[in-house]
């Protein structure tokens, strides 16, 4: 393989689909990684009948599974793919009860945090290699209080209470709550890795940049797949139409092919080649501006890496960020 590669989660349909269809007509060989192989192989055949076969892949993924993630790495080491960038896009938000993965990590955070946050600690020296390289994490204005999402505030008071339950762990599991914590997670995450490239020396002359992305609210993306059968009619087969009338009036509401491209952007704009630990949100049209202020808590976002590396069993030799 030849091509700049690009790793898209959860490639295989909405935002994720119209990301990987973008960079795959820019000339970019996409490697959509995901748990519904039937899925990623539909999708597959859909964006190469459209920009060429050798222009995408699929590969398994299951972000709740380290062993998963994993081997995942191990077949883009074997395939030596010559990856430029990383797309953490997948994210999933649950109204089923409380669920947690074999690790007993509660699956919103294990999947929309923790899988994402060792997968590109995995491939970080892969990235370095075929720099310059950028990664991009999907987040969602949800995490701000001050924006008027419907959505509830975060509330994260201990991170082994957020690992098991997904929140405070007070009263029944809310998945909403969940999520909404989740996504606070994922500015962490990119701002801190922004800092420890940084301080590693692997971000300059934009070797390595990372960039957080709100796609704004969505309708027909898999975030609505566990939601009750009537509620998720009106979620794939109603409001796109809507997101499609009202997005030239309210930047927040998108449609899918609207919210890729942009995403899609944050990996090919070359005016972006040395932009990283920035925050680019729906409702600024996807121009960089600032986050919660919560977001920008360097002692909280330290303490999460820390928590995280040792909930995925990070050591030494993994990851370039990890002290030898």
């Amino acid at each position: 393989m030849t091509r700049d590669a690009v790793l898209v989660t959860g490639g295989n349909s909405g935002i994720g689909f119209e990301c990987a269809r973008a960079l795959a007509q820019s000339g970019r060989h996409v490697v959509i990684a995901s748990r519904d192989r039937q899925a990623s192989d539909a999708a597959v055949q859909r964006i190469a009948g459209e920009s060429g076969g050798d222009t995408i892949t699929a590969l398994d993924l299951d972000l709740a599974s380290t062993a998963s993630v994993r081997r995942l790495v191990r077949e883009v080491d074997e395939r030596n793919l010559p990856l430029r960038a990383v797309v953490c896009n997948a994210g999933m938000q649950t109204s089923k009860g409380l669920r947690v993965n074999d690790d007993g990590v509660e699956m919103t955070f294990a999947v929309n945090h923790l899988g994402h946050f060792l997968l590109v600690n995995l491939l970080l020296d892969r990235l370095v290699a075929h720099a310059p390289a950028r990664i991009v994490v999907v987040a969602s204005g949800v995490h701000d209080p001050a924006m008027l999402t419907g959505m509830p505030k975060p509330a994260i008071e201990d991170l082994d209470k957020l690992a098991a339950t997904g929140g405070p762990g007070r009263g029944e599991f809310n998945g909403r709550l969940a999520y909404v914590n989740s996504k606070l997670c994922n500015l962490w995450f990119t701002y801190e890795l922004a800092r420890r490239l940084d301080a590693a020396g692997l971000m300059g002359d934009g070797r390595l940049t990372v960039n957080a992305f709100d796609p704004g609210l969505v309708p027909g993306s898999g975030l609505g797949r566990d939601y009750p059968a009537p509620l998720r009619f009106v979620w794939n087969s109603i409001l796109p139409g809507v997101a499609q009338a009202l997005t030239n009036f309210i930047p927040m509401i998108n449609p899918a092919p609207k919210s890729g491209a942009a995403l899609a952007r944050l990996v090919l704009d070359p005016d972006l080649a040395s932009v990283s630990g920035k925050y680019f949100p729906s409702h600024t049209r996807w121009q960089e501006t600032r986050s919660s202020v919560a977001s920008y808590d360097q002692e909280r976002a330290r303490a999460l890496w820390e928590d995280s590396v040792r909930r995925t069993q990070l050591k030494a030799g993994d990851s370039p960020l990890l002290p030898g």
